[in-house]
């Protein structure tokens, strides 16, 4: 896992630290201050979790990042495909972009993907919750949409997946399985593995992004239940993480 350390632990994308003007980050579950079963930096609301203790941990969590809290920008998140400019009030959707330095984007996660996205020529960045609907939705296609309407180029736009579920720990019925490329699937017995990962990698491809600038291989939050959250399997009785990204105001000019 490739941490950031502070008072708190963080994940960040590997590609993403080539760029000084941009921030990308995962929340883990260390650090702090809600009991068992949401040990301990739970950040969801909507989990059954002290509402008290998970308001204290969203606290470390941007004094640990120097965040300020009014450009902290979240969703309520309805596993769609609907994208928003940021700031902005919360609304009812997954992806959120913005081009103005200071502006931090949140989703919540526990088993879906994040994934960021950013042109590293015009600095614009967006940041969406693909779960399995979403991504049968073409979140990721959306967003990369919008971020070209806005005048970003394909060659220009990086993504990263951060922590989510992986194959090894999602199984699937048929009906959730046919809505996706035959790529992302495996049959299996019963059922089958569904493979969000390639299905979102694969709708970034076919906008045309250079496979290179796609970095697609997250931990597993299944396997990884030391370090991150799994709704599928903690039987639903566990916390949520939060993805941020964010351009620092100090970062400096376009040169």
């Amino acid at each position: 896992m490739t941490t950031v350390r502070s008072e708190l632990q963080f994940w960040q994308p590997r590609s993403s630290s080539a760029w000084p003007w941009l921030r990308a980050r995962v929340s883990t579950r260390h650090g702090g201050t809600s009991p068992a079963p949401y040990t301990s930096l739970n950040l969801g609301l909507a989990t059954g979790d002290d509402a008290a203790s998970v308001q204290q941990n969203r606290r470390l969590l941007q004094r640990a990042l120097g965040l300020e809290p009014a450009r902290v920008h979240t969703l309520h998140q309805v596993h769609g495909a609907a994208i928003f400019q940021a700031p902005t009030p919360a609304r009812d959707g997954d992806g959120l972009w913005t081009a103005e330095p200071g502006e931090v984007l949140v989703v919540g996660i526990a088993d879906c993907v994040p994934v960021f996205v950013w042109d590293d020529d015009a600095r614009r960045i967006a940041l969406v919750h693909a779960g399995w609907r979403g991504t049968a939705a073409a979140i990721v296609s959306r967003a990369l949409e919008e971020l070209q309407r806005q005048g970003s180029k394909p060659e220009h736009l990086h993504v990263a997946l951060g922590p989510s579920i992986g194959p090894c720990c999602y199984v699937v019925g048929a009906d959730t399985a046919a809505q996706f490329p035959a790529a992302a699937v495996q049959a299996d017995t019963p059922g089958f593995r569904l493979d969000l990962r390639t299905a979102n990698r694969l709708q970034a491809e076919a906008m045309g992004l250079l496979p290179q600038h796609i970095e697609s291989d997250p931990p597993c939050t299944g396997c990884n239940r030391d370090d991150f959250f799994s709704h599928r399997m903690e039987a639903g009785r566990t916390g949520r993480l939060w993805a941020l990204l964010w351009m620092p105001v100090d970062a400096g000019p376009i040169s």
